[in-house]
Formats: structure tokens, sequence, C-alpha cells
């Protein structure tokens, strides 16, 4: 078996944006002196969003890709699934960031997020069922 090279990087990219997200976070909470809640900022929600969404759907993606990957079908779909889902963690991340919510990325990065999600979990599923 081959270690999940696509996986590994996918899963780097997203852990440093996580805690990248996640510093934000704790910043604002250390100077506010807020343990939980956004004390009413509507600004601090979305920041909390931002690193809580990534963290919601993240990890179940990383654990679908890795088995996509080490099952050694489809290595084509493999890095698209992952670039796509990569993508779209970077433009719902950015979406939520404040200046750019005009623009389309929130609801592409919902989109592709689901788009790389089904279809690895899709593919999964074909795969074992052959």
């Amino acid at each position: 078996m081959e270690f999940p090279v696509t996986t590994a990087a996918v899963a780097g990219v997203l852990g440093i944006m996580q805690y990248i997200l996640m510093l934000a976070v704790g910043t604002v909470r250390g100077k506010r002196g807020l343990s939980f809640g956004d004390g009413g900022d509507a600004d601090f929600l979305r920041k909390i969003r931002r690193h809580g969404n990534l963290a919601e759907n993240a990890a179940l993606f990383i654990a679908l890709l890795a088995l996509l990957e080490l099952s050694g079908a489809y290595p084509t779909l493999v890095m698209i699934f992952g670039g796509l889902f990569v993508f779209a963690r970077f433009s719902h991340a950015i979406a939520l960031s404040g200046s750019w919510s005009e623009l389309p990325l929130r609801p592409i990065g919902a989109l592709g997020t689901i788009v790389a999600g089904v279809g690895t979990a899709g593919m999964l599923l074909y795969i074992s069922l052959m």
C-alpha cells in the first residue's frame, strides 16, 4: 500500500488553513475577553463560522479522499476532488471575510464542497459495490 500523497497534500493545506482561521478567532477572543459566543458582533460571528465550517467539513472529506486514494482506483479523480475541495474551502473562507461578500464566492464554496464530498463518497460506494 502506497502513501496517499494527494490526500496528504490536501490535508496539509487544509490543516494550515484551519489553524490560520483558528488564530483569527482566538485573537479576537483574547482582545475582547470572550470565552464563548460572539459578543453580538456580526463580523466576529463570520470569523467563527469560517473556522467552524471548515472544521465541520474537512475531517470527513480527508477520510473519504484517503480511502479513495488508497483504493488505487481513479487517481485523477482523487486529484480533481481534492483540488475542488481546497478551492471551495478557500472560496467560502474569503466570502466570509467581509469585503468579498458581494461576490458569489460563498455559494461557489458550498457547491464545490458538496460536489467534492458527494463525488468522493459516491466513488467509494461504486468501488465497494463493483
